[in-house]
């Protein structure tokens, strides 16, 4: 049986979702941290950056920011992710806002997580982006 606990941050409210923030999966060697769709939502579970693209794209990177680190994982132990866009033309703007998060962390070329970024309805009609994540890291002590 796998080992299966819910990810939870106090960046991110959970009386306003109908589902986990995250789910982590501890396997034989590695954890698996599954992201729920995130967006640009405030601790109170209010919508941020109204009609700011790029406000909303980074609130939203933090958002996943907070989960990981609450699990003690990173930015860097993503290997997945997939994007929902409200509309196809904010593709050049989340590229922007993409590049200068990866910028700010450190990530490189090489570096730099698969990527899948769609056309979608969003839960909310002001949200202009969603996000979900896969990450991996090593099981050791610390991680468990």
């Amino acid at each position: 049986m796998l080992k299966k606990t819910q990810m939870k941050t106090p960046r991110l409210s959970e009386a306003v979702a109908a589902f986990p923030r995250g789910l982590k999966v501890e396997l034989d060697n590695t954890i698996m941290m599954f992201i729920s769709g995130t967006a640009s939502v405030g601790p109170k579970g209010e919508s941020c950056h109204l009609g700011d693209f790029h406000g909303q794209a980074m609130h939203t990177y933090k958002n996943i920011q907070s989960l990981l680190q609450a699990q003690n994982a990173s930015f860097k132990d993503i290997v997945k992710f997939t994007i929902y866009l409200k509309d196809m033309k904010d593709y050049d703007n989340l590229n922007k806002a993409r590049d200068l998060f990866f910028q700010e962390i450190g990530f490189t070329r090489d570096t730099i997580p698969a990527s899948t970024c769609v056309q979608a309805s969003l839960c909310r009609e002001e949200l202009l982006i969603e996000i979900e994540a896969i990450a991996m890291i090593p099981k050791t002590a610390d991680s468990v």
